[in-house]
């Protein structure tokens, strides 16, 4: 339900934004909840936690990227809700460049409820964001 949350205030705001809504990916779902457990297993908020390279979620779901982006979001209790993940995104100048990105077409979340970084109840959020090899920008 919070994923799917998530997923309609993204689109939302792009559409506010003149940006075309984003459909959904498979792949990029899957990438996404790679990302999270990385997160969660290594203890470590970034886009390379375990020392992995950026790319390597998206290459081990086979999502054939042209351009890629990602934003994290984290928040503890009431305070890890999808509304607040997409908050702290509009209210920062990098995350919202990602989450309006005019060339993207597809759309991956995920969430995970975990004991981290020394907190309980914790929810992460990973929502990926691309544009498939070939593909251009939409019109």
């Amino acid at each position: 339900m919070q994923i799917r949350a998530l997923r309609c205030l993204i689109n939302w705001a792009r559409r506010h934004g003149s940006q075309p809504a984003l459909r959904r990916s498979p792949e990029l779902d899957r990438s996404a909840a790679l990302r999270a457990s990385e997160i969660r297993r290594c203890q470590d908020f970034s886009h390379t936690p375990c020392g992995e390279p950026f790319i390597a979620v998206f290459q081990l779901v086979g999502y054939p990227l042209a351009s890629v982006g990602e934003n994290l979001a984290w928040g503890q209790g009431r305070l890890g809700t999808a509304r607040t993940a997409m908050a702290s995104w509009l209210a920062s100048p990098e995350h919202r460049e990602i989450l309006f990105g005019a060339n993207w077409r597809d759309l991956g979340l995920a969430r995970v409820r975990a004991s981290l970084f020394g907190r309980s109840n914790v929810t992460l959020w990973v929502a990926q964001f691309g544009q498939r090899l070939g593909l251009g920008p939409l019109p």
